[in-house]
């Protein structure tokens, strides 16, 4: 009983941090500390997921790719996007022209 009641708390608080007014980010206008938040804890996280989880898959396709001349394809998707999106544009932007 005692692990129900802690697992009740730990669920009411963090439905407590998420809480309140959601909105969409429009592509361009993440200047406000949610947006930076939540890129910080949230998205650049999953940014070096997508590095490492791409940068495997690249070089498993190479094999593939190099015959067809779809070796800089491959690299721009799986490598340099998610190298971009983690390392390179600011916080809190979303979408970047630069790609």
């Amino acid at each position: 009983m005692g692990k129900l009641k802690q697992n009740l708390v730990v669920l009411l608080v963090v439905s407590m941090v998420f809480t309140g007014k959601v909105n969409a980010n429009p592509a361009g206008s993440g200047k406000d500390a949610p947006a930076i938040i939540a890129d910080v804890f949230i998205c650049r996280p999953l940014g070096i997921l997508a590095l490492a989880g791409g940068s495997a898959l690249y070089v498993l396709s190479l094999p593939f790719t190099v015959p067809a001349n779809g070796k800089e394809a491959a690299k721009r998707t799986l490598v340099l996007y998610p190298y971009h999106y983690t390392f390179i544009r600011q916080l809190g932007e979303f979408h970047d022209e630069d790609l």
